[in-house]
């Protein structure tokens, strides 16, 4: 019988492989590219302002994040101004500066390939004649991408492939060993693809300046025919390249390669040494001649990388493992040695041994090199040091070199931890001189500021060299072990006592990760859902929405002029009033009859007689004019209240039911039952509310839904006013360039702000100008595009946001009337800067963000229209926006009249009901951007981006210049059978309850009886979609529901979905923010409870696809086992120690005292890790307990076993078994030791409750060998001891007797278990699978696989009454066999059947084995099927689950037609990439295809529904069919 499951990554790698700088997206601003694995990331790098004082919120002292909006020009100054020096001047080496740079997140694309190599290219082509770059991309083997950034979609278009895969360039190998490298000229003539050892691709480029008369080919190709070049041809030597690099200042392209012709090794240098050779060879590409300029041979043999020095030093330096040597044209090659061992590994002639250099004992081995400055190079060690190299130069000659090591000390505080990177895996200059990216495989990847305040002409002084870090990647990997473990809940206890009854009741889990290295070791919680932290919750009957509302009294008048005229004082006020003001003043709870008003004090109380409505259901309670006056609307009118509750004004709305309202103010945008709209306005001066008259055609339009969007980010823009603003930009440039010219000198010491902010990283972009320079140069230039082409939405910046919808920051410290006049704000511009005028004006210029409003409006024909308010004027139409588009652009023909256009189209169709809810807001944390929000009929969210674009030719320059993109999630929301009926029955609210008398008119509330007893009156619309603008610092959307979700991001990640645990439907949602719950929300679920909430701050990001915590241990962390009673995790961690290893016998101290002399200076020790096993709570994640092992003692395998003891009822218990070997070196045979621990409970130290658990060790048994690998069978131990394998049992609780052995392969990697069976997994020789009988005891051989293949790790895969075995080997592939003995080939069961296989791009490292969930009448309920979860190397996690045959099947069709149909980045094809790779692996029998790649198939629910339909229908199934089997699969593994 064949398997049927499917592979899915639940969460994407996170190690940085690859990185380069270059400007991809726009000319302006740098970008950087991230390649992890199969994952590319396109970040931009900004450089922004920081606050000097640091104020900090009183909960979690988070520092105010002012934003690049710190850096805007004022409105009303003039361009003529001279602008003040704000930077304070500093110390020359003191580098914590105003300005700090960060990553942003623009685009990330996954690909069916990993990335081995990647290249930065300009063209010739039109883009790269707006200056930017192109991106090759190699993949392994010998396959080659080249990218560009298309500006109209929003992401990465193949501009063409390279394929060189041939065989007959493969001679003798059937894998390829050596990894392929791009290499790109640095005058950007060529690139060259070095695969297959000595095998040179290369790609010539045209160069503009060629005048020949191809002209429309030379447009259609940047680049000429590639061919190959065989290195040996040009030198017969060259075998074995180890490294190659452009050399720059040559006339043709010129290229050192790095070559060893014949290998050696540390044991055979006695006979050959100084095996390595460089020779630089030119490339004539027109004549295809290459001959060599100069060559160097007998170079030491562990040289490893090549570095091309820039002028005026020229030549390569070559790093090697214990010295560095530099090699020119002309000299002979001058090295220095930088340990002891050097002498004994080189007789290069031309070596310095300088006593300086050799006492430094680095070794470079996997060094990362960066050239910094015209003659020095940072090198990047593995151990997390950096090593400073100064070039001697004797004129142009370099004659020794300079090299100081830069140590970076580890304090135990957790922020030190964040200078290091051990194992660099690419380092790459992000700003000259001032930043650079340096990726770690084992650690956070990090951005580094540095500055060298000294003369780099002379000798290095450390003390001058200051760097800090400014921003982070996270890294997850790599996943050395997991395991599994209880969320510690903040449920209290008699609820907890409830649970441990209810059988049925899923547990909530979470997984708990090894990650890390030395220094960088860290454990990773990673949890699927979020869990919010419950302070307090109360029961309400009858809840249907709730409002939270910050309001307050109008300032007094006295107050307000001394306020504004002193700077300091009102910094401080600023800040006061956040404190007082800003707390949440007042809860509405809406129902179905009624509406609460509670006042939300220290408790929370209703208020009573005041003027609020409270006699029916509320639909919108939102604050006008800087939240002095309440805005409450129900469905016959609105009323406007003070924040006391005193009723200023009643205004009916007659004729037809208000079903859903919208406010941000100054503007109100009701929506009625008969598809009408009605838009009010505030007027500020009176505090008044009028109608704005609508244009005929907003009223024949059918209108589903409406809404209002104010746009702080300044995206909103017309393409004339777009293109003012970057042609002022670019006037800014210019004159910025010039005042640079003027000001050369001084530059380095006093850097004014503002130049800063017209560097140009963020100058503005011509191709796309984000919000950034809006905010820089939007408010100078709109004054002058007012004047030619005024639009009536850009309000007067006068207008301050209401504070609810928008960010917290829109402080009340200004008031609504800040109309300062023009020469008083030049003064305060001009005024000598102190500390305290300097933040402010970041401050200050952050909140007067020029605003302007949009109605966003959702027809019933499913078409999307923006129109700016109060005019009402088309700005931007999608016609077809229910198909759910991947890109919605303004499909406008300015020839018809909109109403004409939609009567052509629509005479015939019904009404669109797909969309059910629709949205724009702004998502984000560090920068808010416009995001385009919609809920379909099923439930789903479709979220939108919006980016700037011009077209080029425009007829129409009011049209808004954006598109909105869509992003892509994983989340694959669904909508349980069983909830549908009711969700429609809870829809509709229909008992309104009437009126009072106090109303203006009393024939109106004739009118609404009887339409009540008439049953004709609307329903409300059903709101899921809740913004929020501050939770935890977030701003972002709430899904409600019976799936409840959270929409957010930070600048690091795209919208995130992230799902929230929850017993019940939640019905409503607001943020609420008051002493007791700081920046929380409250939360109404079917049950009538209301709950506030927190999310968890507390080191938890929620950038990633998974809610994540990252614990650093500060120690390499090599396994994790958790212990299910007592609820706490066993973790072995290790630290290494420089080791003397001696023999057994001659361990005294004076000949270990003697011994310690034949050492020379430099030569450094060994070094050897020391292991401990600790305990870590995971309430605080904190060590708890700590065992040390002896030394030379290594840990291999921990298991928590359950086995047979006396304590307890049922006859087993859990301990904790740790199976060690000493390792001493190949002279001493190895031994090895079990020990076996329980975990008992104590009493807690003081003050610290989770100290109350400690290890008891039980038994410790000797073995002869290392003990690798352990699991628990039937009550007893298996265990692996060298190349046996023997069961123990524990008897009485305190000794260990061997019950049954056998005999196995070379040396066991894994082992897993299930009931009596033990599947092993060799170093190898591929799977055993054995059977252990109890009475008598005895281990016999069932089956194994006859493949002699690497294994790295084994489990179990259970598809109900199959059983199945699941591999993960070192070539990066899982392999599927099953024991199948009634199969003839398989020898009555001697041979493992091999059933699938399946690449996986990373290696999987460790595997857990859990049932599925189902959803039946009980509610979840585990099912008898076993998926496995897998974790890999690159600090992915993924998913093998078994799945039912016939979804099988119409899944397996459903990908073949996305293979073909959907566009794959780089031209990659997902099914090669699915293939098995490996050389032993090819020759295994049965290419069975019995693993889906669910990545690919996934990636169904992001297409559009166009595209959906058209392709079920090719395959003959329906979208609602394939959906339910994603949702299947997604939630029968849903445990986290």
């Amino acid at each position: 019988m064949s398997a049927y499951t499917i592979y899915k990554e639940l969460f994407p790698p996170q190690t940085v492989e690859q990185v380069e700088t270059c400007h991809f997206i726009s000319p302006d601003a740098p970008n950087l590219i991230v390649a992890k694995a199969s994952l590319l990331q396109i970040y931009e790098f900004v450089e922004y302002v920081q606050e000097q004082t640091q104020i900090e919120n009183d909960d979690d002292n988070e520092v105010f994040d002012q934003d690049l909006a710190t850096e805007r020009l004022n409105d009303n100054e003039d361009l003529s101004l001279v602008f003040p020096k704000l930077k304070p001047l500093q110390k020359q080496n003191d580098i914590q500066g105003r300005n700090s740079g960060r990553l942003e997140l623009v685009a990330q694309f996954k690909l069916n390939g990993t990335v081995a190599t990647m290249g930065v290219v300009k063209t010739n082509s039109p883009r790269s004649k707006e200056g930017c770059d192109s991106l090759l991309l190699g993949f392994s083997d010998a396959k080659m991408s080249l990218l560009e950034w298309s500006p109209a979609t929003n992401s990465i278009v193949t501009v063409s492939i390279h394929y060189y895969e041939r065989d007959e360039f493969k001679k003798e190998f059937l894998t390829n060993p050596y990894p392929s490298s791009i290499h790109i000229d640095p005058q950007q003539r060529c690139a060259v693809l070095n695969f297959y050892d000595t095998k040179l691709a290369v790609l010539p480029f045209r160069q503009s300046d060629n005048l020949s008369d191809e002209d429309e080919e030379t447009q259609k190709w940047p680049y000429m025919p590639s061919f190959i070049i065989d290195l040996e041809t040009i030198d017969s030597r060259i075998r074995n390249v180890v490294d190659m690099v452009f050399l720059s200042d040559y006339y043709e392209p010129t290229l050192a390669i790095l070559f060893q012709s014949e290998q050696t090794w540390t044991g055979q240098l006695a006979n050959v040494k100084d095996t390595s050779s460089v020779v630089v060879i030119s490339l004539d590409l027109t004549a295809k001649v290459y001959p060599i300029i100069y060559s160097i041979d007998k170079l030491p043999y562990d040289c490893l990388k090549l570095v091309a020095m820039p002028k005026p030093v020229t030549g390569v330096l070559v790093i090697a493992a214990n010295s560095l040597l530099h090699v020119s044209q002309g000299s002979p090659g001058v090295g220095i040695a930088v340990n002891g061992y050097t002498k004994k590994t080189t007789d290069f002639p031309g070596m310095i041994y300088e006593e300086k250099a050799i006492k430094l004992e680095l070794s470079l081995d996997g060094a990362k090199a960066l050239a910094i400055g015209g003659d020095s190079c940072l090198l990047f060690m593995q151990n997390g040091n950096w090593v400073f190299v100064q070039m001697k130069m004797d004129g142009s000659k370099v004659v020794g070199m300079n090299i100081k090591e830069i140590k970076h000390q580890v304090d135990d505080t957790k922020n030190s931890l964040s200078l290091l990177a051990t194992i660099p895996s690419c380092v790459t200059n992000v700003k000259d001189d001032e930043y650079f990216f340096l990726g770690s495989r084992v650690g956070d990847s990090l951005l580094i500021k540095w500055k060298y305040g000294g003369d780099l002409s002379k000798s290095f002084d450390e003390s001058n060299f200051s760097y800090q870090v400014c921003d982070t990647l996270l890294n997850t990997g790599p996943i050395l072990d997991m395991t599994i473990g209880d969320v510690e809940s903040n449920q209290k206890p008699e609820e907890e006592e409830k649970e441990k009854n209810d059988d049925s009741i899923v547990p909530d889990l979470e997984l708990v990760t090894c990650s890390g290295h030395n220094k960088n070791g860290s454990l990773c919680i990673f949890q699927r859902h979020i869990y919010p932290q419950t302070s307090f919750s109360f029961e309400q009957q009858d809840c249907q929405s709730i409002w939270s509302i910050k309001c307050r009294k109008e300032p007094s008048f006295e107050t307000e002029p001394s306020r504004k005229t002193s700077v300091g004082s009102l910094e401080n006020s600023r800040w006061e009033s956040t404190q007082l003001d800003i707390f949440d003043k007042l809860l509405f709870i809406s129902k179905s009859k009624s509406t609460m008003v509670l006042s939300a004090g220290d408790e929370l109380q209703e208020l009573v007689k005041t003027g609020f409505y409270t006699r029916g259901p509320t639909i919108v309670v939102s604050t006008l004019f800087d939240a002095t006056r309440i805005v409450q609307i129900y469905s016959t009118g609105i009323m406007i209240l003070t924040p006391e509750g005193k009723r200023l004004r009643t205004i009916p709305i007659r004729g037809s039911k208000i079903i859903d309202a919208s406010i941000r103010d100054p503007y109100i945008l009701l929506t009625l039952d008969n598809n009408k709209i009605h838009v009010l306005q505030g007027v500020p001066e009176t505090k008044e509310v009028v109608s704005v008259s609508l244009p005929s055609y907003i009223m024949k339009t059918p209108v589903g839904m409406a809404s209002i969007f104010a746009d702080t980010s300044g995206l909103f823009q017309s393409i004339s006013e777009k293109k003012a603003v970057i042609e002022a930009a670019q006037v800014l440039k210019e004159r910025h360039r010039q005042q640079q010219q003027h000001k050369k000198r001084k530059a380095l010491n006093e850097e004014n702000i503002f130049s800063a902010s017209k560097k140009p990283n963020l100058a503005a972009s011509t191709a796309e100008f984000d919000e950034v320079d809006m905010d820089l140069y939007g408010d100078e230039i709109d004054n002058e595009s007012k004047s030619n082409n005024s639009i009536a939405a850009t309000m007067p910046i006068s207008i301050t946001l209401d504070n609810e919808d928008d960010d917290d920051e829109m402080l009340y410290s200004e008031d609504k009337e800040k109309k300062v006049d023009k020469n008083e704000h030049a003064n305060i511009e001009l005024e000598k800067p102190d500390e305290n005028n300097v933040s402010l004006r970041g401050g200050e210029l952050n909140e007067i963000t020029r605003v302007s409003f949009w109605a966003v409006i959702y027809t019933t024909k499913g078409a999307l229209q923006i129109y700016s308010l109060p005019d009402f004027k088309e700005h931007f139409v999608c016609s077809q926006f229910d198909i759910a588009p991947d890109l919605i652009t303004d499909n406008h023909e300015p020839s018809q009249s909109i109403h004409q256009k939609e009567k052509n189209i629509n005479n015939n169709t019904n009404n669109s009901s797909i969309i059910q809810e629709i949205l724009i807001t702004n998502i984000g944390k560090e920068r808010k951007d416009p995001h385009l929000i919609a809920r379909t009929e099923t439930n789903d969210i479709i979220i939108y981006k919006a980016f700037s674009f011009i077209p080029t030719n425009v007829e129409t320059p009011d049209r808004l210049a954006l598109r909105f993109s869509r992003v892509h999630h994983e989340y694959v929301s669904r909508k349980p059978k069983e909830a549908k009926r009711a969700s429609k029955k809870k829809n509709t609210v229909v008992n309104y309850e009437i009126p009072g008398m106090d109303l203006d008119d009393e024939e109106e509330e004739d009118e609404t009886v009887k339409k009540i007893l008439s049953g004709k009156s609307n329903k409300q619309l059903q709101k899921l979609l809740i913004p929020f603008d501050d939770v935890a610092g977030y701003t972002g959307v709430f899904v409600a529901g019976t799936q409840p979700a959270w929409l957010m991001n930070s600048c690091k990640s795209f919208v995130r979905v992230h799902p929230m645990k929850s017993d019940s439907e939640i019905i409503a949602f607001t943020q609420f923010h008051n002493v007791n719950c700081k920046h929380g929300f409250i939360t109404v679920n079917a049950n009538s409870t209301i709950q506030l909430s927190r999310l968890r701050t507390d080191n938890v990001t929620y950038d990633l696809d998974w809610v994540m915590q990252k614990m650093p241990l500060g120690q390499t962390v090599h396994k994790i086992e958790y212990h299910p009673v007592m609820r706490v995790y066993s973790v072995i961690v290790s630290s290494s120690f420089p080791v003397r290893v001696q023999n057994e016998d001659d361990a005294q101290e004076d000949e270990s005292g003697s011994l310690s002399d034949v050492r020379e200076s430099g030569e450094f020790l060994p070094q050897v890790g020391t292991y401990s096993m600790v305990m870590v709570s995971p309430v605080t994640w904190e060590i708890v307990d700590r065992i040390e092992f002896e030394e030379f003692e290594q840990v291999f395998s921990l298991e928590c076993a359950t086995l047979e003891s006396k304590q307890t009822s049922t006859g087993r218990k859990h301990f904790m078994v740790v199976g060690t070997g000493f390792l001493k070196g190949e002279d001493t045979s190895m031994r090895g030791s079990i020990r076996i621990y329980d975990i008992i409970e104590v009493v807690p130290e003081p003050n610290n409750p989770q100290t109350n658990h400690k290890f008891k060790h039980i038994h410790t048994e000797d073995v002869k060998g290392a003990v690798t690998a352990m699991c628990n069978v039937s009550g007893h131990l298996a265990s692996c001891i060298g190349s046996k394998v023997i069961v123990w049992s524990l008897e009485d609780d305190e000794s260990l007797v061997g019950v049954a052995f056998i005999d196995v392969q070379i040396y066991v990697t894994s082992m897993s278990s299930i009931k009596n069976f033990i599947l092993l997994g060799d170093a190898q020789k591929s799977i055993w699978f054995l059977g252990f009988q109890l009475e008598p005891a005895k281990l016999s051989l069932l089956g194994k696989d006859y493949q002699s293949f690497e294994v790295g790790c084994v489990d179990f895969i259970i598809d109900d009454k199959s059983l199945y075995f699941v591999v993960g080997d070192t070539m990066e592939n899982l392999d599927i066999y099953q024991y199948a003995p009634f199969n003839l080939q398989s020898f009555g069961g001697q041979k493992l059947m091999r059933r699938g296989d399946f690449h996986v791009g990373s290696q999987v490292q460790t595997m857990i084995r859990l049932p599925q969930l189902e959803r039946t009448e009980n509610g979840l309920e585990y099912n008898r099927r076993h998926f496995c979860l897998c974790g890999t190397l690159n600090g992915s996690i993924a998913v093998l689950s078994p799945i039912s045959e016939k979804t099988f099947k119409r899944l397996n069709t459903l990908y073949g037609q996305l293979v073909n149909n959907v566009q794959h980045v780089a031209g990659l094809n997902p099914r090669t990439y699915r293939l098995i790779k490996g050389p032993k692996q090819r020759m295994a029998s049965n290419r069975t295809k019995a693993i889906l790649d669910g990545d690919l198939i996934f990636e169904f629910a992001g297409l559009s529904l166009e595209q959906q339909r058209e392709t079920t229908k090719q395959i003959g199934t329906t979208v609602p069919r394939i959906m339910e089997d994603l949702v299947d699969i997604e939630s029968s593994i849903d445990h986290f």
